[in-house]
């Protein structure tokens, strides 16, 4: 009875083993290796290249603020119709670059023409005479930042940094209306009472969108924080520039490519044939 059972099982188990690979799915290395290529070419462009050098070109709407106190030496003076001054918000121009040096970090240096403006009007309740004032600075800054970095496509980006800058001119235009309503108008043009040099912190935060691997678009708001007296020593006021500056622009990528992972080929099964 042993000796049946045992037959009867070598007879049939080469059958059940055959009916098993017959119907079991065997991969076949090739079509896998293709297929695995064209999932490697349907990834994200963003991906291929983490490590990205950047150039950026772009302009900004400041909203600008001041500190302004007389100044404590000799040559000081009260402030008096400053202390009444308004600002006036102005366009600002940039251009620089970013380069990627880590997944989390990104460097950015460039060069940004920054301006501000002060203006001052009165006008006499009791006849029809005016004064008014506009002051425009105009400031070459080199704003050097290190930034926070998240995400491929939607990047975020926070960071700080310094901005020092050079001034370029300082223009003030000057009004005067008598009670005859007769105008005259002066201008002017100088940088002799300014600092030959000054700084300022930055702080930013914003977000840039990539439409594929060599373009994106960014929105990057700048607070800057103004430290150093824009004034020579000479000069009665003592005066710090703050601005809120709301940066964007287009950006351009060269990205470092990365190599596709090789797709290593899948292990052949053991076919058994009757």
């Amino acid at each position: 009875m042993k000796q049946l059972t045992v037959l009867t099982l070598l007879i049939f188990s080469p059958f059940v083993n055959f009916a098993q690979i017959s119907t079991g799915k065997v991969s076949d290395p090739k079509k896998k290796e293709e297929t695995e290529n064209k999932a490697a070419d349907k990834q994200s462009e963003l991906d291929k290249g983490l490590m990205d050098f950047t150039v950026f070109l772009g302009a900004g709407y400041s909203f600008g603020s001041h500190r302004i106190e007389p100044n404590g030496d000799l040559f000081g003076k009260p402030l008096g119709t400053r202390a009444d001054e308004q600002m006036v918000n102005r366009w600002t121009y940039q251009a620089g670059i970013r380069n990627r040096i880590h997944r989390f970090l990104t460097i950015e240096a460039g060069l940004s023409y920054d301006r501000y403006g002060e203006s001052y009007a009165y006008k006499s309740t009791i006849n029809d005479s005016a004064f008014t004032y506009d002051r425009k600075y105009n400031m070459l800054a080199i704003p050097v930042q290190l930034y926070f970095t998240y995400g491929k496509r939607v990047q975020f980006l926070a960071g700080a940094g310094i901005q020092p800058f050079i001034p370029l001119s300082l223009k003030t235009k000057t009004t005067v209306t008598d009670s005859k309503n007769n105008s005259t108008t002066t201008d002017s043009r100088s940088i002799e009472e300014l600092n030959t040099v000054g700084l300022s912190v930055l702080f930013s935060a914003g977000l840039q969108y990539r439409f594929n691997r060599y373009l994106s678009a960014y929105a990057i708001p700048a607070y800057s924080l103004g430290v150093t007296n824009i004034f020579a020593k000479q000069e009665p006021h003592k005066q710090w520039f703050n601005a809120l500056n709301v940066r964007f622009g287009l950006a351009v990528h060269f990205s470092e490519p990365t190599k596709a992972k090789e797709a290593k080929p899948a292990k052949e099964k053991k076919k058994i044939n009757w």
